[in-house]
């Protein structure tokens, strides 16, 4: 159990390489990505001062040009000549000033001979709602609730205005057919209602958006101060793009907007000549264009390498794994008690090394074990000759005195049969020099020994013999039983004041061979028998009281090994009785 719930709160070495790797390659792709995201960042920032630069040049070019048209109008305003002929005929009605109006025309066209890209000069009287104008003749223009751009002029006094598209600014035919950017003059003295009114084409802007480079997919927008888009170049915009770009105020320089799906980089600059708000709009794919080719390129990379990591680290985990493997299997072999069989060694470096002297530990090991257990047989050997020595004079010295008593009190011819019984227990405890005996050899070398006890004890104990003749052929350790016998005649029945009853039993029980002597002698108590247990189970020190049974446990314990059972039980006045289970496989004859 212990071994297991080390197993579990313990990581191998495999699961701890594989998290130094995958650690460490998480972390590469960490360092990398966050690189990517800083140098997008990064370039995020310069494409932006890139394009204000861009706008700015752009914004320039149209300011200038602007610029010119306004000085255009400045110096037809301030025109002495042309302010006398405007106050001749101020409302082009006159047929009588018909004269002075092909002069006004005529001076309005020589200025708009300069600005080779100018479209009309015009001058427009708010009083009869009409326009003298150099590309469109005299013509009516709407009423002037329609005309919202001019009564706020008129009403904010603001001498200069410049608008797109300006309702008025072109005949009503003209109207939507071309797209006109109107600079608009108040005309000083007595001629300050008229208004002076420069067209010239949107398509002009065109000229200086096609002198800048721009990104692939960009467009540019232009919207008036109150939000009114009139100009676009580049890639069109749906309208929904256009609502999400064009701004009434100037939000901050630059910002990433989502237009269907996609994004986008846009960044605003401010015309202070015109309060113009102009628009880059620059798809975000195409800005980081490169930064994803080569964020695939490095994705691909970072796999290859991961790829060849944990190749590398297979390879590897299988070098050293597979010696320590071998290894363990080994400390597991000799742990469970197998044959070891060396462990092939086919490398020459420190595992190498380590297999090849783990190889010597165990074969000293085995050759340091093979030799107590030599030693330690060899010790049994002599112990148990010794034991079987001291047996039988100890047997000895107890008929001889039997013999002696009733030699000495009766001079009967029993004694011959004593003797008899004598010589027969001697040779069968003899046996030939063998350790081993059936159990009907055992019995009949009992039946001789008790004999020579009733005689010795006339009338003192019958005998009951319970054997299964099964078990007769197995082969026991020769005086297994003897000690146990004499101990019950000499220490239960022969101080016992009636005839006692004295019982062996020998038969099989389970996976046991089970032998049990018991007497209805004196007995003893509970406390003198764990007393005499535990003397008959020490294993040093004298013992004169328990002489023989002692020696019987040793020889049984050196025979049989541990899971040999002696049991005993007494009760005083009822008897004793004496238990040996010995397994059957371990029994000779079987």
């Amino acid at each position: 159990m212990k071994k297991m719930e080390y197993r579990r709160k313990k990581l191998g070495i495999k699961q701890k390489l594989i998290f130094l790797v995958v650690g460490h390659l998480l972390l590469f792709f960490v360092l990398v990505y966050a690189l990517f995201f800083w140098f997008q960042s990064t370039l995020e920032n310069k494409v932006s001062v890139l394009a204000q630069q861009t706008m700015e040049t752009l914004m320039g070019n149209m300011e200038v040009y602007i610029g010119n048209n306004i000085r255009l109008s400045n110096a037809i305003a301030s025109d002495s000549g042309f302010n006398k002929l405007l106050r001749e005929n101020p409302d082009f009605s006159s047929s009588s000033s018909v004269w002075s109006m092909i002069q006004l025309l005529d001076k309005l066209k020589n200025y708009s001979v300069l600005n080779p890209y100018l479209y009309s000069v015009g001058i427009y009287n708010p009083q009869s709602g009409k326009v003298l104008s150099t590309a469109d003749g005299i013509y009516n223009t709407p009423s002037r609730e329609q005309m919202g751009w001019i009564q706020q002029m008129l009403g904010q006094n603001e001498p200069l205005a410049i608008g797109a598209d300006l309702p008025g600014a072109l005949p009503s035919y003209r109207q939507g057919a071309q797209s006109m950017i109107t600079v608009v003059q108040k005309l000083p003295g007595h001629n300050h209602e008229n208004l002076l009114m420069i067209n010239f084409n949107k398509q002009v802007l065109d000229l200086f958006v096609g002198k800048i480079e721009l990104w692939k997919g960009t467009a540019i927008v232009i919207n008036s101060t109150g939000g009114e888009l009139f100009y676009t170049a580049g890639t069109p915009l749906s309208e929904t793009a256009s609502a999400l770009v064009v701004k009434d105020s100037l939000p901050q320089p630059y910002e990433t907007i989502q237009i269907e799906g996609d994004s986008y980089l846009v960044v605003h600059k401010r015309s202070e000549t015109t309060d113009w708000i102009i628009h880059m709009i620059i798809p975000y794919a195409e800005i980081m264009k490169d930064v994803l080719t080569m964020k695939r390129i490095a994705v691909a990379i970072l796999l290859v390498i991961a790829i060849f990591m944990l190749l590398l680290f297979h390879v590897l985990y299988l070098q050293i794994f597979n010696p320590i493997k071998r290894l363990i299997k080994g400390m597991l072999t000799i742990e469970k008690g197998l044959a070891f069989r060396p462990i092939a060694i086919k490398r020459m470096d420190e595992l190498g090394f380590l297999q090849h002297r783990f190889n010597d530990m165990v074969q000293n090991e085995q050759k340091m074990r093979r030799e107590i257990l030599e030693e330690q047989l060899h010790k049994r050997e002599i112990e148990l000759k010794f034991l079987q020595s001291q047996v039988n004079p100890h047997f000895l010295y107890n008929t001889l005195d039997s013999i002696y008593w009733v030699a000495e009190e009766s001079g009967v011819d029993e004694i011959g049969d004593v003797v008899l019984d004598l010589s027969k227990f001697f040779r069968l405890s003899l046996s030939r020099g063998k350790d081993f005996i059936t159990v009907e050899e055992t019995i009949e070398h009992l039946k001789g020994y008790i004999r020579i006890q009733q005689f010795r004890h006339t009338d003192k104990f019958e005998v009951h013999w319970d054997i299964d003749p099964a078990v007769s052929s197995l082969r026991i350790m020769k005086l297994m039983l003897q000690p146990i016998v004499e101990n019950s005649i000499v220490h239960g029945l022969e101080k016992a004041a009636d005839t006692c009853r004295l019982t062996i039993q020998i038969k099989r029980e389970e996976e046991y061979l089970k032998c049990r002597v018991t007497d209805t002698g004196i007995g003893i108590d509970e406390e003198e028998l764990w007393k005499l247990l535990n003397e008959i189970k020490r294993e040093h020190g004298p013992s004169d009281a328990t002489y023989g049974l002692r020696n019987l446990y040793q020889r049984l314990k050196i025979m049989y090994g541990a899971d040999m059972d002696f049991q005993m039980t007494s009760k005083p006045q009822e008897g004793t009785g004496v238990t040996i289970r010995i397994r059957l496989d371990r029994l000779e004859g079987r």
